[in-house]
């Protein structure tokens, strides 16, 4: 026989011996308790494994399709119509055309009462 053979064989037999002697030495009512227990953490395992193994399910399928995300909309308005930039603009601002020429702006002034 091997040493993992006789070394499983005393744990086991030691464990027997042992549930012997405290069961002998309990009351009912303790002895209620601890089945009660091993009742409960015998439930408790098999329950476990099921979650464990579904969690590890969807974590994998979660990291194959790694998303990236969506960027924010990029809004850009202009007051009128925008020049091309050329040289000959760079040059002498007489260059502009009449629509770039800066007119005085009118205001409105919501809620004023002299309006």
């Amino acid at each position: 026989m091997s040493s993992k053979r006789v070394l499983a064989w005393a744990a086991i037999v030691f464990s027997a011996v042992l549930a012997i002697i405290v069961g002998n030495r309990m009351s009912a009512e303790a002895m209620a308790v601890v089945i009660g227990v091993v009742c409960g953490v015998a439930a408790g395992v098999p329950t476990s494994a099921i979650i464990l193994a579904l969690s590890r399910r969807s974590q994998t399928s979660v990291q194959a399709e790694p998303r990236m995300p969506a960027a924010p909309p990029i809004y850009v308005v202009t007051t009128g119509p925008v020049p091309s930039v050329g040289p000959a603009w760079r040059e002498s601002p007489e260059t502009l055309p009449a629509a770039m020429a800066s007119a005085p702006r009118q205001y409105r002034i919501i809620g004023d009462e002299s309006c």
